[in-house]
């Protein structure tokens, strides 16, 4: 008799950690990079959320509602300025080397003076003593008015992503901090463009 394959054996599952994600004050509208799957933040925003996503299939699986396009953050299609509001949740931890210092800039880029970048994620270190290849951060997401029970896998970097790292990168982009809070392995950021 011969074994099937289960794919969660090589996946190493982090406990499910509760995340809140209060309302927040935004003008026009919001670039939501990597906003398909579950769309946390459309679901929050609505109208408001333009959401982008290189995986079409992502956006079509996303709750109804805010404008979704095919596009890669490493080359958003929009003019400088254009934002108010860029927001990315749990999306960075996909993006593989460099790319995620473009991903930076180009938020910067399309920001208005004083546009603020909202980040939530999880702190990735590398690949610790274990045989499994990839991470899942399972969360409890805590929305004003719902909860919703997801998870975000990704193999093991080559250079840990957490915080530091994060803060790094928008420093080197022109980033001010404004806000930066961590409880376990879960964080969020918020960085402002100079005014």
């Amino acid at each position: 008799m011969s074994k099937e394959h289960n794919p969660d054996e090589n996946v190493l599952f982090w406990p499910r950690q509760d995340i809140v994600v209060d309302d927040f004050d935004a003008a026009g509208y919001i670039l939501d990079i990597g906003g398909g799957g579950e769309g946390i933040i459309g679901q929050l925003k609505g109208e408001q959320v333009i959401a982008i996503d290189k995986n079409r299939r992502e956006l079509e699986e996303a709750a109804p509602g805010g404008l979704k396009i095919v596009m890669d953050a490493t080359d958003l299609q929009f003019l400088n300025g254009s934002f108010e509001t860029v927001t990315a949740f749990f999306s960075l931890l996909y993006i593989k080397g460099t790319a995620v210092d473009r991903v930076f800039a180009e938020a910067y880029r399309i920001l208005a003076p004083g546009g603020r970048f909202l980040i939530w994620d999880a702190a990735i270190p590398t690949r610790p003593d274990t045989d499994k290849d990839v991470v899942a951060v399972m969360l409890t997401v805590k929305l004003p008015s719902k909860e919703i029970q997801t998870g975000y896998g990704t193999r093991w970097p080559s250079q840990r992503k957490d915080l530091s790292y994060y803060l790094r990168l928008g420093e080197t982009a022109g980033f001010e901090i404004s806000t930066q809070r961590q409880k376990g392995r879960l964080f969020h950021l918020e960085l402002r463009k100079p005014s």
